[in-house]
């Protein structure tokens, strides 16, 4: 246990280092203040690029708006730079010789894995929770209906999918030799998921309905106990992407 706590500080203080864990919160606090304001903004925004001889009548933006908006940007930039940022965190180890050192110092594998593993989702979780928070705020102040429904439910969903997503990380990273095998690894996973959603029938118990059915949850479509196979899929994926880093980095060759 002490072996654990000391690795996860070591973790923690790493990410000071590099800068990694304040970009991480800087950048998802960023998205969830924008998202409220550039739903505010765009109807204004869409109509000034029109020309004036051409008149279109635009919806006043809601709260769903908002969300929507905090959804499109928390996949296309917050989970992707998280991602980016630490698709080498075994691999740059392995390659620097750090693993090596810790191997021999006596560190068992196993607790490396759980202490990555941690430090990852801890850091995702506090800044999902860091820029719904903002966002929620700043919805609040932006709009004054109620319109979306199931917010809860849908952050859930996609916090979730924000583990499976550090899973598979890891797991890729743990044979990885390259950042670009890594990433090329977790594009694969992400492309498996995208294809499997094209069949209504596993919709259900498809991981990647957890973020896909995001705006689905706000317009009231779909109920969180729906997804249920896909919830418990998704902790069992988890599960194995971790025993499965593990059982790489044992056999694996320095």
């Amino acid at each position: 246990m002490n072996a654990f706590l000391v690795f996860l500080k070591k973790e923690f203080l790493g990410g000071l280092r590099s800068k990694k864990l304040l970009i991480c919160l800087i950048l998802f606090a960023l998205i969830g203040m924008l998202s409220p304001f550039t739903a505010k903004i765009m109807p204004d925004l869409m109509a000034s690029m029109m020309p004036e001889s051409i008149e279109i009548t635009i919806a006043d933006p809601t709260s769903i708006d908002a969300w929507l908006q905090f959804y499109s940007n928390i996949g296309t930039i917050g989970l992707l730079v998280f991602v980016i940022l630490f698709t080498d965190t075994l691999s740059a180890e392995i390659n620097q010789g750090t693993f090596i050192q810790l191997i021999t110092r006596g560190l068992p594998k196993t607790t490396i894995i759980i202490a990555k593993a941690c430090y990852l989702m801890i850091l995702w979780s506090l800044s999902y929770l860091l820029s719904a928070s903002v966002s929620a705020f700043y919805t609040m102040i932006y709009f004054d209906d109620s319109s979306a429904a199931q917010v809860p439910s849908a952050l859930v969903s996609y916090w979730l999918f924000g583990l499976l997503a550090i899973s598979i990380l890891l797991l890729g990273s743990s044979f990885a030799k390259s950042i670009y095998q890594g990433l090329l690894f977790i594009g694969v996973c992400y492309l498996m998921g995208m294809l499997g959603n094209l069949w209504s029938q596993v919709t259900n118990w498809n991981p990647y309905s957890l973020s896909s059915q995001f705006p689905n949850y706000l317009t009231d479509q779909i109920k969180l106990g729906e997804l249920l196979p896909a919830l418990l899929l998704t902790c069992f994926l988890i599960i194995a992407c971790l025993t499965g880093s593990i059982a790489v980095l044992r056999k694996r060759k320095y």
